[in-house]
């Protein structure tokens, strides 16, 4: 081959190299950019929603104040808006009826979350926001987990339920029902679980440990799902 064909050749193929490697260089930079907008945009979507259960953390909390009633306590936690029926007198003994002298509590929660924001965000000044995540193919779910929880006493042979996981959830359903009557609110944002006595939060050696282990436990948690 001609040195001067030879030399044209050479040059051919550097160039092509080097178009070839900018052209990766560009794709490579442009997923990146990509990577990080759908990155972004994927923390403020999830700061906003965390900032809508924490708007409902402290509307639940001022009801639960005005009311005075000392066996519940509010959370936030990563599970979403924590409510704790934690009077251990709640419930008879094996029983899933809440007693009637008590129901005083269960009349406090569902006003404590009847009227939530987080439910009627279509509303509020969030409803653009809203409608704009909507047009992206999200939908917003909001549901009321109602968790029930015992201590580690064996029931006794004739009782009405096999065991305390059985009465657990038993309890959890109980609740859930007087819930859903007292709030109104559509029967399928709740959904329960029964934990029996393998979720302690006191220790099931003492009589004042078993009484902190008697509890249920209530969470409204909020989520964007893609819709079909």
């Amino acid at each position: 081959m001609p040195k001067d064909l030879h030399r044209i050749v050479n040059q051919a193929r550097s160039s092509w190299v080097l178009s070839y490697g900018d052209m990766v260089t560009l794709l490579i930079t442009f997923f990146i950019m990509m990577i990080s907008v759908n990155a972004g945009q994927i923390n403020k979507i999830h700061g906003w929603v965390n900032d809508r259960l924490d708007e409902a953390a402290i509307e639940v909390q001022d009801v639960m104040n005005a009311s005075g009633i000392e066996e519940i306590s509010v959370s936030r936690n990563s599970k979403g808006v924590q409510i704790t029926l934690r009077d251990p007198r709640l419930f008879e003994v094996a029983s899933a009826q809440p007693r009637q002298s008590h129901t005083y509590q269960l009349d406090a929660v569902s006003a404590s979350i009847r009227n939530l924001n987080i439910f009627n965000l279509k509303n509020t000044s969030h409803a653009g926001f809203l409608r704009e995540l909507e047009s992206s193919g999200l939908q917003w779910l909001v549901e009321i987990r109602i968790e029930g929880h015992t201590d580690n006493m064996p029931l006794t042979r004739n009782a009405e339920y096999r065991d305390n996981w059985e009465l657990s959830a038993a309890r959890a359903q109980s609740i859930m029902i007087q819930l859903q009557e007292r709030t109104n609110l559509a029967p399928s944002i709740f959904a329960i679980g029964g934990f029996g006595e393998f979720q302690p939060i006191g220790d099931n050696t003492t009589q004042a440990g078993r009484e902190i282990n008697r509890r249920v436990e209530i969470y409204i948690g909020a989520s964007l799902v893609k819709t079909l």
